[in-house]
């Protein structure tokens, strides 16, 4: 038996029985060879660092024939060894099994390793397409992730090589869990979904391509147009590599990785990460206010050079201001000892811009105008420039595997001194898997609750900048322990302490990931002009908030309303009054207000991205627009955008298949009128077209 075959109405792949490597996968609806060549095929790789070798591989390709079995009904297949060689090591006392399921999606891979030899497992390998083709000479291929919004990277023709040259063997591009958890290798037409199902953050995922042998042209990171060059075969090739580091007598089972060939867009592809966040994601849960449509303000009152800028007992003018425009909420940032981006993690009032009481009834004071107050925290970081740190919370600081711990550059604010990175406030990155550091980092979170304060949020809670793993022994966890694995706990820690004061108390965090909105209500970004809203189509409801600081931010604001994002106003970059900002607070009342009135689909129906309708204008397809769907009654919405600064535009808008009586708003007329599905949308506005 030379192939071993699974196969079923959307794949079919072909394993090599002598080596288990993946020879051949066909997405069966549209004969794309996802893995072509046979020869190229791989099956796993190992690093299994040796003390003088740290790069040491067992490749798959170069063992004994393992055990291979199919199961009765052909929709499994085992391969499994016992032994394993090394390229420098030789024998490995090492036990390896891969187990690969068909399922009517496609395919699911995990590994099982049972450690027996006196060396470390850091890194297994596991899927590896090695020949990766375009689907037609017309279909390129682009890497499609997505962390908030879409990125995309071409992968074919073109390669763009994004580490450093001199440290990969090849051009390479890489994305790494939980920020990028899954990865679409996509034409226009049809694509293949990559990813890591495992709802807990039990460690990172890498999905690696490279270019081999490398490019044709590399002035512009264009592939070798041939099968080969030089006598050298041109193939794409993807390792999606996990980290068991996995000490002797130690055994390890990987998270599945999911491989599911889809037809049509992107949308397509991310359909399968939409479907499984339903299996397992319970959003945080929100006070009513924040579920609802409104918009807050962010509020910068201290910086680390010292920008003292408006005293506690002043805030109040600000929660008028608020109250005035109809905004809920204030994010009050730099109001600790210090100023922002200083002193971390502490979070003590700092006695230049008052007393702890003063912020207290200025809050208390606020909340009295209907507007609530949502403190800004920090404790990814520590702030190795505090005495604090130097004698006590250097101690759990992330470590490297040398006892170093991983630094962070730090931000600059204002002065020529800073803005020339001279005297900037350096950082190192905290261990959440350390109880003792997680008990500090809710001490602080206590004194928010102290204060009075509706909320906070957690800046930067989406990251632990370098650091993936720590290697300290003396914290308590698996040694190297997977830093992210902490966040849920600390997540959790702060929640039991708020519920014992105030149950309505909201957490929000920056730019979370999905497995972060399960201790995180609200999360905040930033957005341009370029942004493609994927985590807003595969999390349609969840409540998202973007900064709008622009002083006539027109676009932005009907941005806000197309993907269905809270606006944070941030007049003078969050350091200004709503007044400072007439045109942009105006309009974005308009905005609101259109979405509370017509909630049924612009709140409560599921965003489609532009699923389900098109857009024309002047003969030619348009953007940006947004498509809405009612979940119960299925009657649709179609919002589009005219950016066009000066010239009012006419849209013709297709609703695919039957449609229903139709009504146009905009946030200038928001009185609903009859119209066929031709609208005429004002320079700078946004029109609403409705199911009546």
């Amino acid at each position: 038996m030379r192939y071993v075959t699974l196969r079923n109405d959307s794949v079919e792949a072909a394993f090599d029985a002598a080596t288990g490597a993946l020879a051949g996968l066909v997405s069966k609806a549209t004969g794309w060879r996802i893995q072509n060549r046979a020869g190229l095929g791989l099956s796993f790789k190992l690093l299994v660092p040796l003390p003088d070798r740290r790069n040491n591989l067992a490749i798959g390709t170069e063992q004994e024939p393992p055990c291979c079995t199919v199961s009765p009904d052909g929709a499994l297949a085992r391969f499994v060894w016992e032994q394993l060689k090394s390229v420098h090591g030789g024998p490995l006392d090492v036990r390896l099994e891969l187990i690969v399921t068909l399922d009517p999606e496609g395919l699911t891979f995990e590994a099982a390793i049972e450690n027996r030899s006196s060396h470390v497992v850091e890194a297994m390998t596991f899927p590896c397409l090695g020949d990766i083709p375009m689907p037609s000479p017309d279909e390129p291929l682009t890497r499609i992730t997505c962390h908030c919004e879409l990125v995309r990277r071409p992968l074919l023709p073109e390669f763009h090589n994004d580490r450093g040259y001199w440290g990969v063997d090849y051009p390479a591009q890489m994305s790494l869990s939980p920020h990028h958890p899954f990865l679409l290798v996509a034409s226009e037409q049809q694509g293949c979904y990559i990813a890591c199902h495992e709802p807990e953050l039990r460690g990172m995922t890498q999905f690696l391509f490279l270019l081999k042998p490398g490019y044709g042209s590399s002035l512009d990171y264009r592939a070798p147009g041939d099968e080969t060059i030089g006598g050298t075969p041109v193939h794409l090739e993807l390792d999606v590599s996990q980290f068991p580091f996995l000490a002797p007598g130690g055994a390890w089972r990987s998270s599945p990785i999911v491989v599911r060939p889809y037809i049509g867009t992107w949308h397509k592809g991310a359909d399968h990460y939409k479907h499984w966040l339903t299996t397992w994601l319970k959003h945080a849960k929100a006070p009513g206010w924040a579920r609802d449509v409104h918009s807050w303000q962010q509020i910068h009152i201290n910086s680390p050079e010292d920008d003292l800028r408006c005293r506690y007992t002043e805030l109040v003018t600000y929660g008028e201001d608020c109250a005035k425009h109809g905004v809920r909420a204030i994010q009050l940032v730099g109001w600790n000892r210090g100023g922002q981006d200083r002193g971390n993690p502490s979070h003590d009032t700092d006695p230049r811009l008052g007393t702890k009481d003063e912020l207290r009834d200025a809050i208390a004071a606020i909340h009295a105008l209907g507007v609530k107050v949502v403190l800004f925290n920090k404790y990814t970081w520590s702030d190795t420039s505090t005495d604090w740190y130097r004698r006590e919370l250097h101690t759990d600081a992330a470590k490297d595997p040398y006892g170093n711990p991983y630094h962070h550059p730090g931000y600059t604010y204002q002065t020529p001194t800073q803005l020339a990175d001279i005297n900037t406030r350096r950082f190192v990155s905290m261990c959440h898997l350390s109880k003792r550091w997680r008990a500090i980092a809710c001490h602080e979170f206590e004194k928010n609750i102290e204060l009075g304060a509706a909320g906070i949020l957690y800046d930067e809670v989406l990251s632990h900048g370098q650091a993936h793993y720590c290697f300290d022994p003396d914290h308590g966890h698996p040694v190297p322990g997977y830093i992210y694995g902490g966040d849920l706990p600390l997540a959790a820690e702060f929640r039991a302490l708020a519920d014992e004061h105030d149950p309505g108390f909201l957490l929000c965090g920056e730019a979370l990931f999905a497995q972060l909105f399960r201790g995180y209500a609200v999360s905040y970004f930033r957005v341009d002009r370029h942004h493609e809203p994927g985590h807003r189509y595969f999390d349609p409801f969840a409540p998202i908030m973007v900064a709008v600081h622009g002083f006539d931010d027109r676009e932005k604001l009907n941005a806000c309303l197309l993907w269905r994002y809270i606006i944070s106003y941030e007049p003078y970059n969050f350091k200004g009054r709503l007044d400072g900002f007439p045109l942009t607070i105006e309009y974005g009342k308009k905005i609101d207000a259109l979405r509370a009135r017509y909630r049924e689909f612009l709140w409560d129906g599921e965003f489609r991205d532009v699923l389900g309708a098109s857009a024309i204008v002047d003969g030619k397809p348009h953007r940006p627009y947004s498509v809405f769907v009612q979940p119960r009654s299925g009657k649709r919405a179609v919002a589009i955008a005219n950016h066009d600064a000066t010239r009012e535009i006419e849209a013709s808008v297709k609703l695919d298949g039957d449609k229903g009586r139709l009504v146009v708003a905009t946030p200038e007329r928001p009185d609903a009128v009859e119209s066929d599905d031709t609208v005429a949308i004002p320079p700078r506005s946004l029109a609403v077209l409705m199911e009546g």
